[in-house]
């Protein structure tokens, strides 16, 4: 397995969805306890939408997926997975700590390396959905450099979970140019063409 260093004795590897499955179904409950498994559509759907629905997964098979582990040691005390949602955006769709290992700096850390991971990869948008009070995970964003992109109950992939409550946007522009634009398109001073 490789691996690369974060700091100190935590590090991430990149694994196999089997990997990832088998740490993440092992400590969802107890990274995210307060989660609701989200009502399925199954029922509402007709064999004709079943069927659809079907061959509009498929067109996403060849979507990069990307794996990893956050190591300290060789024990997993952490993992992240991703996804291609277009050739410009790599979504965050999932990344959790044991409770014991956060606030340690890990994920703070973490980030630096999944941004890199993504702009090497070619990516020019990171983005991620997260419960509008999970200071734990929004407050280190911020920092490294994600932005607001939307706040709501039912924001792109949220819309079929709106039991979630409201839900924050960020989007992590990779080009310094990206940012620029983003921020004169919110209003902010002294940013876009004109400053």
């Amino acid at each position: 397995m490789s691996t690369t260093t974060l700091f100190a004795t935590y590090s991430v590897a990149a694994v196999s969805a089997g990997e990832w499955e088998a740490v993440f179904t092992q400590h969802q409950a107890r990274v995210f306890p307060h989660e609701q498994e989200a009502a399925s559509l199954e029922p509402l759907l007709s064999a004709v939408e079943k069927n659809k629905l079907e061959e509009l997964r498929q067109n996403l098979g060849a979507a990069r997926h990307l794996y990893f582990l956050i190591l300290d040691g060789d024990k997993p005390i952490g993992w992240h997975y991703g996804f291609q949602r277009s050739e410009l955006e790599y979504f965050m769709a999932n990344t959790g700590l044991l409770p014991e290992y956060q606030g340690r700096g890990i994920y703070s850390a973490f980030l630096k390396f999944i941004v890199g991971q993504a702009a090497d990869a070619g990516f020019q948008y990171l983005t991620s959905i997260h419960h509008s009070d999970n200071n734990a995970v929004l407050v280190p964003k911020l920092k490294a450099g994600f932005v607001l992109q939307a706040f709501g109950y039912l924001i792109q992939t949220m819309l079929l979970e709106a039991n979630a409550g409201p839900m924050v946007q960020l989007v992590y522009p990779v080009k310094a140019e990206y940012r620029s634009w983003l921020g004169f398109r919110a209003g902010l001073p002294g940013v876009g063409p004109h400053s």
